[in-house]
């Protein structure tokens, strides 16, 4: 099966709960693109719960490999940390969990160990192309959209290439960090000439409109 879902919750707190779902969304982002996906024989969605009550980890469900894992919490010391430190604590309790499934189950830990280093190392930002580069009717620009996440927002650019160089970086929109806020942006780009195009949303409304390319 394959491992490609985190979610991060407490165990008795249900507004708790939501900010912490909040908070830890763009470092699980960041996380699960880098991972994409592991293949293994027990885990398809990992759900970690924040339990003030345990001592040590322990696995308390694992139905159809979704394997809910207790990790020891305290929230009074969580709810001091300036929010600069949250992102931190998240990507650790994510790393502790995968070392303790991992030990387990004999997984690759050293590739979770660089993951975890890339994210350190691009101090929590995340770049990728958004789909596949839409070629100009004349075959001689392609465009497409390069997404810049932040723990703090979401940047999304317009970038025209030529020959494979970079002629054009044009900024679409500036997002909250929230993969179900900026995917409204991630569309479809339509050129209307082999200078000008428009980008759509995911429900098809014409967002930005760019010429001059």
């Amino acid at each position: 099966m394959r491992f490609n879902n985190i979610d991060i919750c407490s165990e008795y707190d249900h507004d708790l709960t939501e900010k912490i779902r909040e908070e830890s969304s763009p470092v699980i982002d960041m996380y699960l693109r880098l991972l994409k996906y592991y293949e293994n024989a027990h885990c398809k969605k990992l759900n970690i719960s924040c339990n003030e009550k345990a001592a040590r980890p322990y696995i308390s469900s694992r139905r159809n490999g979704y394997i809910r894992l207790h990790m020891p919490f305290c929230p009074g010391r969580f709810s001091s940390l300036p929010s600069s430190e949250k992102s931190l604590f998240y990507l650790e309790l994510i790393n502790s969990s995968i070392l303790y499934l991992g030990v387990k189950w004999d997984w690759n830990l050293p590739y979770f160990d660089g993951i975890r280093r890339s994210i350190l190392a691009s101090n929590f930002k995340n770049q990728w192309m958004h789909g596949k580069p839409s070629p100009s009717p004349d075959r001689h620009k392609q465009a497409h959209l390069r997404i810049v996440q932040t723990i703090d927002e979401t940047g999304i650019f317009l970038i025209i290439t030529q020959n494979k160089r970079v002629t054009k970086k044009i900024p679409v929109t500036t997002s909250e960090p929230f993969f179900w806020v900026y995917r409204q942006y991630l569309g479809q780009i339509r050129w209307i000439d082999s200078g000008s195009l428009e980008i759509a949303s995911k429900e098809g409304e014409i967002f930005f409109e760019a010429c001059g390319l």
